[in-house]
C-alpha cells in the first residue's frame, strides 16, 4: 500500500522500521497455535497415540508439567511436543489428570485412543492406589504403562559397585568435557566422522532434574 501511494522509497523505509513487542508476540502466539492445531489434527486422524509426562518445580519455584507425544500419521510414528502447563497448587496424581482432562477436551483428543504412557517412578505416577496411570487405566483400560527408561537408569546408575561407579564418573567426565565447549563438540563430530561413528546421541548427563539443578549443563 505504501508503494503504491507513497512509492518505493517510502516503502522500503516502512520495511526497515521494527516490529513491536506486541506485534512480535501475536506472530509467535499465531505460529504457536498454527503448529497445535496441525498437531492436533494429526493426532485426531490417527488410529492410536501414546504420551509420555514428566512434571518439575523450576528454581523459581514454578511447577510444570510437560507431555510429550507419539502418533501414527501417513504410514509413520511421528513424536511432537504436546503442551506445558503450570500446576498452579498440588503436584498430585489428580492435578496432574485434571490439566491433561482438561487439554484433551479442549483439543477433541480421544481417550479410547490412548494406548501408552510413560511416566518417571513418582509415588503420584505410579503409586498403586492413587497414582496418575492407574487413573488413567480408570478412564482408558486398554492403557500400557511404561516407567521411563531415563529415570531407571538413572536409579540403577545410584547402586553401582564402586569399580563400575568409578568407570561411569569418568565416562560422565569425558562427556561433559566434550559437550562443554563448541570447539571440543566440532572436533569430536569430525573425529566421529572419520571413524564412521553416531556422534549426535552424546549428552550431557546428570542424576538430578536440571530445572530443579538450575544450571544449563546439567541436562539429561
Amino acid at each position: 500500500m505504501v508503494s503504491l501511494v507513497l512509492g518505493e522509497a517510502s516503502a522500503a523505509k516502512m520495511r526497515q522500521i521494527a516490529l513491536s513487542n506486541n506485534t512480535v508476540q501475536r506472530r509467535i502466539a499465531d505460529m504457536s497455535n498454527d503448529v497445535k492445531a496441525q498437531i492436533l489434527s494429526e493426532i485426531r486422524l490417527s488410529t492410536l497415540f501414546a504420551i509420555q509426562l514428566d512434571e518439575s518445580t523450576d528454581v523459581s519455584s514454578c511447577a510444570q508439567l510437560i507431555v510429550f507425544v507419539k502418533y501414527i500419521h501417513s504410514g509413520e510414528l511421528k513424536e511432537e511436543f504436546l503442551f506445558c502447563s503450570e500446576l498452579e497448587t498440588t503436584t498430585k496424581s489428580d492435578d496432574i489428570l485434571a490439566t491433561i482432562q482438561v487439554f484433551f477436551e479442549s483439543g477433541g483428543l480421544q481417550w479410547d485412543k490412548l494406548c501408552g504412557v510413560c511416566t518417571d517412578g513418582a509415588p503420584a505416577m505410579l503409586g498403586s492406589k492413587s497414582g496418575f496411570q492407574k487413573k488413567i487405566k480408570e478412564l482408558s483400560p486398554l492403557v500400557k504403562g511404561v516407567h521411563c527408561m531415563i529415570h531407571r537408569y538413572a536409579l540403577a546408575s545410584k547402586t553401582l559397585l564402586a569399580q563400575l561407579q568409578k568407570v561411569l564418573d569418568t565416562v560422565i567426565k569425558i562427556v561433559n568435557y566434550i559437550k562443554s565447549g563448541a570447539l571440543n563438540a566440532r572436533l569430536f563430530r569430525e573425529l566421529c566422522k572419520d571413524m564412521n561413528s553416531d556422534h549426535e546421541t552424546l549428552l550431557f548427563y546428570t542424576a538430578v532434574c536440571w530445572l530443579s539443578k538450575g544450571n544449563v549443563l546439567n541436562r539429561v
